[in-house]
């Protein structure tokens, strides 16, 4: 049986339900818009449909199987039949967004051919036209759309897929410059070194690596940086000469002023205080 979400959540859904015949490969179910509502939570023990949903504001939290994902506004989420289905607004930002749910061999092979059936999360998607369609689809012509239906969601499943390659490509470019920058803590480094390192520009560079980590490039090398120089100080007998000089900066001095900007003391204060706790 097709599950509908929760009587508990009529009050804050606006439902376009099909009700025309499938056929054989596609069976369109309902689209809805949901409106905000701290408590709103969807649980399906072993899903039998096809989920795809639309952040228009606010946030909530995705589950499928054993994948998680935070969705935000902008961002678009796949779920695929066959394992647990599990998503619910954030109780001080609830989500309001628009979604369809369908089921049928054409939505498989679709999403096999696009490269989207392992995908859960389409972040910064931000075409909420497609989900729209779809919507206005249903609501205007319930029972005989599903020709129609069948274009926009094959139209929707082609721009979920340029949107998602260009994701995994940015990530897989965030996570090269993480590791060249881990791998270069040992002397000065530039944000242009590691843009240079996957051919971007320094400014997309610290985009993407934003969206990925959380923190600029430099911030992570800052981090780092500063990890191996409490590594050093406390497990190796080097002297804080010596760890400077092994990390690279011009002398002492500036070592000591780095290290106590990042925890408020010096490294010898460091030294001494943590291996007398």
């Amino acid at each position: 049986m097709k599950e509908h979400p929760k009587a508990s959540n009529l009050g804050t859904e606006k439902y376009a339900v099909y009700t025309g015949a499938g056929t054989p490969s596609f069976i369109p179910l309902v689209a809805g818009i949901t409106l905000p509502n701290p408590n709103y939570v969807i649980y399906r023990d072993h899903a039998d449909i096809y989920v795809f949903e639309y952040v228009l504001a606010g946030k909530g939290y995705v589950r499928q199987g054993k994948e998680q994902a935070e969705a935000r506004a902008g961002d678009a989420y796949i779920l695929q039949p066959g394992t647990s289905h599990h998503y619910c607004a954030d109780a001080r930002e609830p989500w309001t967004k628009i979604w369809l749910n369908a089921d049928g061999s054409f939505i498989r092979h679709l999403l096999s051919d696009y490269g989207l059936n392992q995908a859960l999360l389409i972040p910064g998607f931000g075409q909420q036209q497609y989900f729209y369609n779809l919507f206005d689809t249903i609501e205007k012509d319930p029972s005989k759309c599903c020709g129609r239906l069948a274009l926009g969601l094959h139209e929707l499943v082609q721009a979920l897929s340029s949107c998602y390659g260009n994701y995994c490509e940015e990530h897989t470019q965030a996570v090269m410059m993480k590791n060249f920058i881990e791998q270069n803590l040992t002397r000065p480094l530039k944000v242009q070194e590691a843009a240079a390192s996957v051919h971007l520009s320094p400014s997309r560079a610290i985009h993407i690596f934003k969206e990925a980590f959380g923190i600029s490039p430099y911030q992570h090398y800052l981090a780092q940086r500063f990890e191996l120089a409490q590594s050093m100080l406390l497990y190796t007998a080097l002297s804080i000469q010596e760890i400077s000089e092994r990390l690279g900066f011009a002398d002492y001095h500036h070592f000591h002023i780095f290290f106590k900007k990042e925890c408020g003391m010096s490294p010898s204060q460091f030294r001494s205080r943590k291996r007398l706790s």
